[in-house]
């Protein structure tokens, strides 16, 4: 299944995403920064901003029980089959 992960770099330091480039934080750079913030699709660019994804998928006529999962159910399944419910 299909889930939202919350991996939001919302307010994190120039400092923060230079660590981010390297192997486990303090390793070889993996790659050049080039952005101060992460690019995130517009409308949904800060954690305040998921009622707009969930109205977007209500739009599209999608049933609570399929947005639920993709809001987080998903995840508490894939988390319990892994570490048991």
């Amino acid at each position: 299944g299909v889930s939202i992960g919350t991996d939001f770099t919302q307010d994190q330091t120039a400092e923060w995403f230079d660590w981010l480039c390297h192997d486990k934080g303090d390793g070889r750079r993996l790659l050049e920064r080039t952005w101060d913030t992460a690019p995130m699709p517009v409308g949904f660019g800060t954690l305040g901003e998921y009622p707009n994804v969930t109205a977007a998928m209500e739009r599209r006529g999608w049933s609570e029980t399929r947005i639920r999962k993709v809001l987080g159910e998903n995840w508490l399944r894939v988390l319990g089959e892994v570490w048991g419910s």
